[in-house]
């Protein structure tokens, strides 16, 4: 406890209020996971479903993914193999998709590590492919059949002193499957973690659109709780 006259300088202060927030997003990251699993579930989520450029989408998102990835000493490649996809999809979803997978890539690769991200269209099946792979510790195949269920957790000494709450990867998969897709893990992938993820290539018709209230306005905001548990604290 401090004493009434002491004195804490604005660096520290401010350190110790970053550290406040920093774990209020944890908390909150925590709190929105277990609500949204919940929901999904029990089949009480709509998705708001807009026709858009996804590759447009994807590729802001991993821009907006730079401060993190500096910060820790990660390197991030995204390569399409067109310029344009339009698709039907629920645009902060698809975003949360995203930004979970990219996440646990920066926690389970260590300094330089490499992220990689391509997307890739198969026009006859009417699919968009997603891969995110990273050259990290990768996991087991005796966890690989465990990690799309609630409450799991891969056990490793990088991750120790910021696990999740092993709810992510099972909203991802609820997500993408609501989108009519499908996520699954690559064992054949040996240098890392590999997940691949498609959505169907679609337009959305005018009674598949739902133009539900969002909870939170600001994109930087909610890249912030995603992100929050692979925060650094100098």
């Amino acid at each position: 406890l401090l004493s009434d006259n002491c004195e804490i300088d604005n660096d520290t202060l401010l350190k110790y209020l970053n550290i406040l927030k920093q774990n209020s997003y944890r908390l909150l990251r925590l709190v929105n996971n277990v609500l949204d699993s919940s929901k999904l579930e029990n089949n009480f989520t709509d998705l708001t479903l807009v026709n858009c450029n996804i590759l447009n989408i994807i590729e802001n998102i991993v821009l907006s993914t730079g401060d993190y990835l500096e910060q820790n000493n990660k390197e991030i490649i995204f390569d399409t193999d067109e310029e344009e996809v339009y698709l039907c999809c629920d645009l902060e979803k698809i975003e949360r998709v995203m930004l979970n997978l990219i996440s646990n890539s920066l926690k389970y690769t260590s300094d330089n590590g490499i992220i990689n991200i391509t997307i890739s269209t198969d026009w006859e099946n009417k699919r968009l492919y997603v891969s995110l792979k990273d050259n990290g510790i990768g996991i087991s195949q005796e966890n690989s059949h465990y990690i799309f269920k609630r409450f799991t957790q891969v056990n490793n000494e990088i991750t120790k002193s910021n696990k999740g709450s092993g709810i992510g990867l099972n909203i991802v998969k609820s997500i993408i499957e609501m989108h009519c897709g499908e996520i699954y893990l690559n064992e054949n992938y040996t240098e890392g973690t590999e997940f691949i993820f498609y959505l169907p290539i679609r337009k959305c018709n005018s009674k598949g659109i739902n133009s539900k209230t969002k909870s939170i306005d600001s994109r930087v905001e909610r890249f912030n709780i995603e992100l929050s548990d692979i925060y650094k604290f100098n």
